[in-house]
């Protein structure tokens, strides 16, 4: 009789074994289905997306300036009431040029840029440094490409800030890179589908 009993005790840890193994596998799938996103992470993403080239989304994504789609006729396949999206033309943006030494300190200033966005990310922190580096590269080098990124890095920040730091909406406008001015070189874009 004292067997009997042993053997479900047995059993029932066996059971409770395996079932601990299948949650832990379970877990472990999950986990690496959704990856935990860390700091170092959003920091690379930050520096991609803030040192990147020009390109159409910029113009289109920018929260101070409402740009509706480009809306096509109707034709016979859609409804009469929903707008048809044109395919995107390429987008030339104007620039002015600078001499390489002017390169080399808006280049180091501009690699300021995403340290100070990541650093505006942590708790009881703010993004002063971004702001401060971003109005020196746009004083320093107006309409050049430095002043596009600098003005794109305003637009990407977070809404509830700009009011913090007085953020204006002529400082996040890119549209005026768009029209040729004086002294400036065409940089086209080709979008791909």
């Amino acid at each position: 009789m004292n067997t009997f009993w042993l053997k479900v005790a047995g059993v029932l840890v066996v059971v409770v074994a395996i079932g601990a193994f299948v949650m832990w596998m379970r877990s472990g799938i999950e986990e690496a289905q959704h990856p935990e996103v860390t700091f170092y992470d959003m920091v690379e993403k930050d520096r991609k997306e803030l040192l990147a080239e020009p390109n159409t989304k910029d113009l289109t994504s920018q929260p101070a300036q409402s740009q509706a789609p480009t809306v096509s006729e109707p034709n016979e396949s859609t409804q009469p009431n929903e707008p048809q999206l044109q395919k995107a033309e390429p987008v030339t943006f104007y620039f002015t040029q600078l001499d390489e030494t002017e390169q080399i300190e808006a280049e180091q200033l501009l690699a300021m840029i995403p340290t100070g966005r990541s650093i505006g990310r942590l708790p009881m922190t703010g993004y002063n440094l971004m702001v401060e580096t971003c109005r020196q590269i746009t004083g320093r080098w107006p309409g050049s490409i430095y002043d596009y990124k600098a003005r794109r890095a305003l637009n990407q920040m977070p809404e509830r800030f700009r009011q913090r730091y007085r953020i204006t909406d002529q400082e996040l406008d890119l549209t005026q890179f768009t029209k040729p001015r004086p002294n400036t070189t065409p940089y086209t874009i080709k979008e791909e589908d």
